[in-house]
């Protein structure tokens, strides 16, 4: 039976609505609005969207807003975000900030990379700021991004899982990995321009692997040896190497003839790679999912370790190696994202981990289904007997 739970489902009556661009009026409209209902009480609060879009910086305060404690020191409120016609840039990822996040089936969500309009004309000095400015802050906006969808992109794939047998038989021939599995699973479930982006973050990904092979084996025994800046030396000699390996082919390739971008791009992504590798989520992916991974049997040995720091290392050395990769093309794709105009169904949004639920599509397993799920009652004496008073009274009546 069908347990209903707060976290989960929508609620109007305890709800706001983000229509509009995201502004500074916005804001004042909206605020006073979330206040009184956290002052009524910490239940969860349902954020309707439908916008185009704003000011990042709106976007981050009334995210904040929404996330506020109170002078009891209580916990923030969850917060649910639906999106009933249009979330588009700004809007999108405060869609994708929920702590649960839904989307209505007609609805389009769109993410594209940091955007500015400058007043005065461009030179070469202020362009190349502006540049490295816009770089860094789509950088940003990844890692925030995976963060943010960190939990729906790694249940999408354990989802997924079920299913890779059946992609394998499609190629018979073939020795694909799990994410490899993954990859073609979910980009038959995506639209043309959704696929785009997958696409781009297959490429993305394709460029760590070939960066961590070259570079991180090269200086990996030194690192830990080094400053920073020796470090990064190290990684641009290796990172130059592979570019003239790369291109030897080529007479008229150069690094005065867009080869110097190109050790830039591989730089920034080498760093992104070693980023994402060191911030902890492969330890937490093996820790929260590399039960339901390993073979049962395998599973079971490691719950036999009595001491929880060996059981947790053995899990590790286990799933690592399975899950590593997935990680760093989960970096890719919240990258390919910042990139282009990346115009998304809500079932797109679903499948990419983006957004928890579509509003009716039932088929579309979700975190609410597994929870609200509850085993029916278990019928006790008196219940018996009073199903069958009841009917008695009912049949005398008639």
């Amino acid at each position: 039976m069908i347990v209903p739970h707060p976290y989960y489902r929508l609620n109007p009556a305890r709800a706001v609505h983000i229509s509009g661009i995201i502004n500074r009026e916005l804001l004042s409209r909206i605020t006073p609005q979330i206040l009184k209902l956290q002052a009524v009480s910490r239940n969860p609060i349902t954020v309707y969207v439908d916008s185009p879009g704003g000011s990042v910086d709106g976007m981050e305060t009334l995210l904040r807003t929404l996330k506020l404690t109170d002078q009891d020191s209580s916990g923030p409120c969850h917060i649910i975000t639906a999106v009933t016609q249009r979330a588009a840039s700004a809007a999108a990822d405060l869609l994708s900030s929920g702590d649960y996040a839904i989307a209505y089936p007609h609805s389009a969500i769109l993410y594209h990379g940091m955007r500015t309009q400058e007043s005065n004309p461009l030179t070469v000095e202020s362009t190349s700021v502006l540049a490295r400015i816009l770089r860094r802050s789509n950088d940003r906006y990844a890692l925030e991004l995976a963060r943010k969808i960190d939990d729906r992109f790694s249940f999408r794939f354990l989802f997924a899982r079920n299913n890779f047998d059946e992609v394998r038989t499609k190629h018979p021939n073939q020795q694909l990995s799990d994410l490899q599995c993954f990859i073609e699973f979910i980009d038959g479930k995506l639209s043309k321009e959704a696929r785009k982006v997958w696409q781009r973050a297959k490429e993305r990904h394709g460029r760590y692997k070939e960066l961590f092979t070259t570079v991180v084996k090269r200086v990996k025994g030194e690192i830990a040896k080094m400053s920073v800046a020796q470090a990064e030396a190290a990684a641009i000699k290796a990172i130059v190497e592979f570019e003239v390996k790369a291109n030897k082919g080529d007479p008229d390739w150069s690094f005065r003839g867009g080869g110097l971008e190109r050790l830039t791009d591989d730089f920034l992504l080498f760093h992104e790679y070693l980023t994402g590798f060191a911030s902890g989520r492969l330890q937490e992916w093996s820790a929260d999912w590399g039960k339901f991974i390993v073979a049962p049997e395998i599973a079971k040995e490691i719950d036999a370790i009595a001491d929880e720091k060996e059981r947790s290392k053995k899990l590790n050395e286990t799933v690592g190696p399975l899950l590593e990769p997935l990680t760093s093309f989960f970096a890719a794709f919240c990258h390919a994202l910042q990139e282009g105009e990346n115009e998304l169904t809500a079932t797109d949004a679903y499948w990419l981990g983006l957004v928890d639920e579509v509003v009716g599509e039932d088929d579309l397993l979700c975190l609410r289904h597994m929870e609200e799920d509850k085993p029916d009652p278990v019928p006790t004496e008196n219940a018996e007997k009073e199903a069958k008073q009841s009917e008695e009274v009912t049949a005398a009546g008639a």
